[in-house]
């Protein structure tokens, strides 16, 4: 039969790591404005998405209020290319809209769609508008979501419901 031997004393790890937890935090408050987090961009109420090794995150379509039948509007979303080769964004389709114009980083039409470097991605929340949907067919509310379908020449296709959502606007 095996003795337990002489008693332990109490395990105290835990606590010593939730209190330095507790004052990092402290600390990264007391930084203000000249904080690193400071300069982040605000959340947004977007969807996310993956296909093969592309991921969407914050996609949403970026309007105040409804969106008019016959308008257009801006979809707005991260795209991330993880893989170790260059993909590429070639359509957009929804029943939402007549079609999904991509866009170049100018601005301009891109019929050949929207490069996504390998290892890189294309932010498009804030910056340049990269994908608008036009002709709206009905009118779309800020409560509503839209099925969008993204189609990635490597990666393949992904169908998101996407949210209206006013976008955090150009950062400063």
């Amino acid at each position: 039969m095996r003795h337990p031997g002489p008693p332990r004393p109490p395990r105290c790890g835990r606590w010593v790591v939730l209190l330095a937890a507790g004052i990092l935090m402290l600390a990264g408050c007391a930084a203000g404005n000249d904080a690193e987090t400071a300069q982040e961009t605000p959340d947004v109420a977007g969807v996310d998405g993956t296909v093969g090794r592309v991921a969407l995150d914050d996609v949403f379509l970026d309007a105040e209020d409804t969106v008019a039948a016959g308008a257009a509007v801006p979809l707005r979303g991260v795209l991330t290319n993880d893989a170790e080769e260059a993909d590429r964004l070639v359509g957009v389709t929804t029943p939402a809209a007549r079609s999904v114009q991509l866009l170049d980083a100018s601005g301009q039409v891109s019929p050949a769609g929207i490069e996504l470097p390998a290892g890189g991605q294309v932010e498009a929340v804030t910056d340049t508008v990269r994908m608008q949907l036009e002709g709206v067919t009905e009118p779309i509310a800020p409560t509503d979501t839209v099925r969008v379908t993204f189609t990635f020449e490597t990666a393949g296709e992904v169908a998101l419901d996407v949210p209206v959502a006013p976008g955090p606007g150009p950062v400063d």
